[in-house]
């Protein structure tokens, strides 16, 4: 579910094209866009649309799309539920491109309405408000085997003890930390190369780790959101010496990997992915060891 603006310039000739950096950085946003797996590569755009987000308090991100802009016509979308912050942030970034456009005409597809930019201001609590009870009903949907959001950063899978707590939740403070701490970090989100064998329908998921990185991997090797929803048969990961710009020997089954990283402080990211430390060139070497010694080398 979304709230999707759509923006017409009213002016007949020389439309505006509004410039993404430009937008972001009068409105104290960061930006990117979104690769298959739904993680964002920071500083990019493409044709035209990225999403934004607020570095200090990072939401579920809001998707611009300027593909249209010599036209005049621009759409700016927030996920539902998502953060109050990032309402007000949605309609700072209204009242930017507002201000750079001149005149316009705005109008709601969801609502089936026209909104000015004062009408969005003024009715922010309101918007939390049924984002708040948004929140509430998908947390209290039993028929969902688990319960994902897509973020601004990267996805996330909402644990129990988290799905119980939004579903019962009165305001959207804890949604709003929680999100924004998830994010806030200096960590490698884990994606895979998917490769798929000759003649077969299989298709496996391969995984790198590099040393002295903070990393999040998924528990399973097939725990990843993608846009192609590819079934993954077999999953591997293979150990990067970032200093020696070299891989360590062996490619190991992606299951005795995580059974492997137990005594190397792991810790639980998400209900789906684990926080694996910064780890040194002699502790790969070690794990690569093990796994090599019990035979789990290909």
């Amino acid at each position: 579910m979304a709230f999707t603006l759509q923006i017409r310039q009213k002016k007949l000739f020389g439309k505006t094209v509004l410039d993404i950096p430009s937008l972001a950085q009068a409105c104290g946003f960061c930006y990117g866009s979104n690769n298959d797996f739904y993680i964002l590569q920071e500083n990019d755009q493409v044709g035209g649309t990225a999403v934004f987000y607020h570095p200090e308090h990072i939401g579920r991100g809001i998707f611009f799309d300027g593909s249209k802009s010599r036209e005049g016509y621009y759409e700016i979308s927030y996920n539902i539920p998502t953060t109050r912050s990032e309402i007000t942030d949605f309609a700072r970034l209204v009242g930017e491109m507002e201000r750079r456009l001149g005149r316009v005409e705005m109008y709601c597809a969801e609502e089936e309405r026209a909104f000015t930019g004062r009408e969005l201001e003024q009715g922010i609590e309101d918007f939390a408000a049924f984002s708040r009870k948004s929140l509430n009903q998908f947390c209290g949907n039993k028929e969902f085997k688990s319960h994902i959001l897509t973020l601004a950063r990267w996805p996330y899978t909402l644990t129990e003890d988290k799905v119980a707590a939004w579903e019962a939740c009165t305001d959207l403070s804890d949604f709003e930390w929680t999100l924004h701490g998830l994010q806030a970090r200096d960590v490698y989100y884990a994606k895979p190369r998917l490769l798929q064998k000759n003649d077969t329908e299989e298709i496996g998921a391969f995984y790198a780790l590099t040393e002295e990185c903070e990393s999040i991997f998924p528990v399973r090797a097939d725990g990843f959101l993608n846009l192609g929803e590819l079934k993954v048969t077999e999953g591997f990961v293979q150990f990067v010496l970032y200093s020696e710009q070299r891989v360590l020997e062996g490619m190991f089954p992606y299951e005795q990997f995580i059974e492997e990283l137990n005594g190397y402080d792991v810790r639980k990211f998400d209900a789906d992915h684990i926080l694996i430390p910064p780890m040194t060139k002699a502790e790969l070497e070690n794990l690569a060891g093990k796994l090599r010694g019990k035979g789990r080398s290909v």
